[in-house]
């Protein structure tokens, strides 16, 4: 995705901030008055119902209702029959551009407190810089190469049993709500869900719009949040799986008030994670407001990350450099963890689901790749846990006319290898312990580990598809391809 249009995109919806504001009028009003609390930098929190920040140095959490819990607490949540889980997904978010993961800008008070008071996994990666093969991995369980879904046409198979399917069986209410072209329900990601929508874009005033550009998609994720906390005020009594797919951080939004760390690019950036905190803030907020945070299982997670030059190329979806596959994963459960705890070793978005069905007590798809996390938290060792992860993808998948052109990341132990299939004599080789960033190719000086990660890529590469058939394809109609255009794509 070209930054270029990511810039313009930035430059006219930062100048809609007060328009937003008049978008929804009293509607939009009514979400941004729940009584709650929005998290602050300093305190993390803002204070309630005003949405001001707090006197700096204060650490009023009185909003947070929760008791105190324990590690044995999270081992007792599979026995609730009253457990909800909220998954939020922050498309394009990479998670050293979070406070909790150390970065030195305050972008993210809200996730900050979610993982000060929950469960933050520190080494975590994406399958993919790319949504579609991404999603498809996360939701399944099975990397890339098993889910076969690596092209515009690619789908997830009606044979996979997605989690949604395994909720909607055992009593849960399925709900999605998305705004990324790339998991509409022709691509097969509406297995499971009750309902599954896209939220109706309310613009603002067209004259605080500029003309329509490249990359732009109608709407901004306050139709998502208000479609998710109007969701909860109506389903708060019923038991429910609630999916909500965030798209603002991808689209680079943020209004006057959140874009507070300059103008560049990079900063743009930053200014869209510290707005699309505060749209996470009113949902949590509403279940607060709700009493609902008692009994809901609050993860939050990231397709893939964004790149600024740090390998030569910009946005995402052309390599998988760490800068665009280490996201964030963090849990926060009905009760609070005084302090939160982090796990350090890596893991990976194919783990997400197994881990959650294990949290809840539901039996989940037994083979796939990924694992539960779940005893590593409670002290307990993962016998099977593979000591490597896999990231994957092909860099011709948005062109029907170019044969495949994969590029796969391998970590086994403390080396990462980026394996150019096609150029091997391209491949780079990381000490990603010491290195986590990527900046230096050691392939020429540790040449025996270059060739057991390349075998270890290779073999995985051979490996099976999870589906009789693999991943269908299917023809996209030219309504299609425009909207997924719309993303700042390039789709021949």
């Amino acid at each position: 995705m070209s930054l270029r249009s990511n810039e313009r995109i930035r430059r006219a919806t930062a100048s809609r901030g007060k328009a937003k504001a008049m978008q929804f009028g009293d509607e939009e009003r009514r979400t941004r008055s729940y009584g709650a609390a929005v998290l602050l930098v300093c305190a993390a929190f803002l204070a309630f119902g005003c949405g001001e920040p707090a006197d700096e140095g204060a650490d009023d959490t009185s909003f947070d209702d929760r008791p105190i819990g324990t590690i044995q607490d999270v081992a007792t949540l599979r026995d609730r029959e009253d457990l909800n889980v909220l998954f939020i997904l922050v498309d394009t978010l990479r998670a050293d551009r979070l406070s909790s993961y150390g970065y030195e800008r305050q972008t993210s008070p809200v996730l900050d407190y979610v993982a000060a008071t929950g469960l933050r996994f520190a080494r975590h990666r994406a399958q993919s810089s790319w949504t579609k093969t991404s999603m498809a991995s996360l939701w399944s369980g099975f990397y890339p190469t098993r889910t076969g879904v690596l092209t515009h046409r690619d789908t997830v198979s009606p044979e996979a049993t997605m989690p949604a399917e395994v909720f909607r069986e055992n009593g849960f209410f399925t709900v999605g709500i998305w705004r990324n072209g790339w998991v509409a329900p022709n691509f097969g990601f509406r297995q499971g869900f009750d309902l599954y929508v896209s939220p109706r874009p309310r613009q603002a005033p067209s004259a605080m719009r500029m003309a329509p550009i490249a990359g732009r998609i109608d709407g901004t994720d306050i139709d998502a949040v208000f479609a998710a906390t109007e969701f909860l005020r109506v389903n708060q009594d019923r038991r429910f799986f609630l999916y909500v797919h965030l798209m603002d951080v991808h689209q680079y939004i943020s209004t006057e008030e959140t874009a507070i760390f300059g103008t560049s690019l990079s900063d743009g950036y930053d200014n869209s994670i510290r707005w699309e905190d505060q749209q996470i803030g009113e949902i949590l907020a509403m279940l607060y407001r709700l009493d609902l945070a008692e009994k809901t299982l609050v993860v939050v997670a990231s397709d893939h990350g964004e790149a600024f030059g740090e390998h030569g190329l910009e946005g995402h979806a052309r390599d998988v450099h760490a800068e665009v596959t280490m996201t964030p994963f963090l849990i926060g459960f009905p009760f609070r963890l005084e302090p939160g705890v982090v796990i350090e070793e890596p893991t990976q978005n194919v783990d997400v689901f197994p881990t959650i069905m294990d949290l809840v007590g539901l039996e989940g798809v037994p083979e796939t790749d990924g694992r539960s996390l779940l005893p590593w938290l409670l002290g307990e060792s993962i016998p099977d846990y593979p000591g490597q992860d896999f990231a994957h993808l092909d860099r011709t998948w948005g062109r029907t006319d170019k044969d495949p052109d994969p590029v796969l990341a391998v970590r086994q132990g403390d080396h990462r290898l980026i394996h150019d299939v096609n150029n091997p004599d391209r491949d780079l080789l990381y000490d990603v312990k010491s290195d986590r960033a990527e900046t230096r190719n050691i392939a020429s000086e540790a040449t025996a580990v270059l060739n057991t990660l390349r075998s270890v890529a290779e073999a995985h590469l051979a490996s099976p598809p999870a589906w009789d058939g693999g991943a269908p394809e299917i023809e996209l109609d030219e309504m299609s391809l425009r909207q997924l255009r719309a993303l700042g794509y390039s789709i021949e």
